[in-house]
């Protein structure tokens, strides 16, 4: 019984090593469901951009300006009820952002200062990054409009 305190003890300190170093997972937020004429518009909701991916590679082949760092699991998540002729996300915050979008139609991204993706959108399920351009956590802001914002 002597000879495994210590082994036991070092199991114990190997464990606690494990917990304090693995990297957190943020969980994606579930967005509420949209359909045409959804109120209120626009929808806003916040959230924490930057990781440790490059977003091009996360997107694998995509439309648009795909630059920054996220983490690997998507921001939000938004179920599409029925299509939109016209449906607009964008993020706002104090750094430069980038949004990419993965959807039933494709990949989109944009970068810049308050990047949108704006136009028609298909019914279906979309995954939604957020990415800052460093990888640093920066806030943000989304907003999802039936209007040109």
């Amino acid at each position: 019984m002597k000879s495994l305190k210590p082994l036991i003890a070092l199991l114990g300190c190997s464990l606690v090593q494990v917990l304090f170093l693995a990297k957190p997972l943020q969980s994606q937020e579930l967005l509420k469901p949209i359909s045409p004429k959804f109120a209120p518009d626009p929808q806003v909701y916040t959230g924490t951009a930057g990781g440790d991916l490059e977003l091009q590679d996360i997107a694998g082949k995509s439309n648009g300006d795909c630059q920054g760092l996220a983490l690997r699991n998507p921001n939000h998540s938004l179920s599409v009820q029925k299509k939109f002729g016209f449906l607009s996300l964008r993020v706002t915050g104090d750094r430069s952002l980038s949004i990419l979008v993965k959807g039933p139609d494709g990949n989109y991204c944009r970068s810049g200062k308050s990047p949108e993706l704006s136009g028609e959108w298909l019914a279906g399920k979309y995954q939604i990054w957020v990415g800052s351009s460093n990888g640093d956590r920066v806030n943000y802001k989304l907003t999802i409009s039936e209007t040109n914002q």
